[in-house]
């Protein structure tokens, strides 16, 4: 395998029609049997379907970027269940997924950690934010126009959601627990605040996605996070 530049890449992938069950388990036979198993506790097909794209885009993807066959890439889990690609040679990157309705996003990453979050902007009670929110941002979210807060309260729950995806510590870590700098972002900056001094290296970006979507990314190189985008790729790319 050659030697790996410094690479980021950001893939979004759109649900498309709901595949027959009969195509699901074909597809689902590309896959080992650890990975097929996961994805079939999911009731719903579409579940199953989203689930499935999303390995198999981080499978290609992969396969892309090692130079290696597909089927001797294998996607492991740490205690806490988050997903990793075993460590090949040369491979020092990691890989991380989130879907939401219609929208699946796969991050892709050389080197470094990475977490990816998206999630479709809707109504909901926004009293929520108490239980995620530190003071400072839930001063700041009821100091912005009405029109404004339920975009920003997506913004928020997706950073935070990235970040507790790129550490590894998921629903172990409290969201409330930690918090972003109000006076940075009012200058469109996204910086951390009440973290410790090991989370310094984390960096942030948002993007939209069909107006109604928000995407965020926790990546720990700051120059490859400014300079990245979003990559949309047909789901028949990878059926």
């Amino acid at each position: 395998m050659k030697k790996i530049d410094s690479y980021l890449e950001i893939i979004a992938v759109k649900l498309g029609i709901l595949l027959p069950y009969k195509d699901i388990e074909l597809k689902l036979t590309e896959l080992p049997k650890n990975e097929r198993e996961r994805i079939l506790r999911f009731h719903k097909l579409e579940d199953q379907q989203r689930t499935l794209l999303a390995h198999l885009c981080i499978r290609k993807r992969s396969q892309r970027l090692l130079l290696i066959p597909a089927d001797t890439i294998s996607i492991k889990r740490d205690r806490t269940g988050r997903p990793f690609l075993n460590k090949y040679h040369g491979w020092k990157g990691d890989f991380n997924l989130s879907h939401s309705e219609e929208w699946i996003i796969c991050g892709l990453a050389s080197t470094g950690r990475i977490g990816v979050d998206i999630e479709k902007i809707q109504p909901i009670d926004l009293s929520v934010t108490e239980l995620c929110f530190t003071q400072e941002e839930i001063d700041y979210f009821q100091y912005i126009p009405h029109d404004r807060q339920l975009s920003f309260f997506f913004d928020i729950w997706t950073l935070k959601e990235s970040f507790v995806k790129a550490i590894g510590k998921g629903l172990l870590y409290p969201l409330d627990s930690f918090g972003f700098n109000m006076d940075d972002w009012s200058q469109n900056k996204i910086t951390l605040r009440n973290t410790n001094s090991d989370f310094s290296q984390f960096y942030f970006c948002l993007n939209r996605l069909e107006q109604n979507y928000t995407i965020a990314v926790c990546y720990t190189d700051l120059e490859q996070i400014n300079n990245s985008s979003i990559k949309i790729l047909d789901y028949s790319e990878f059926l």
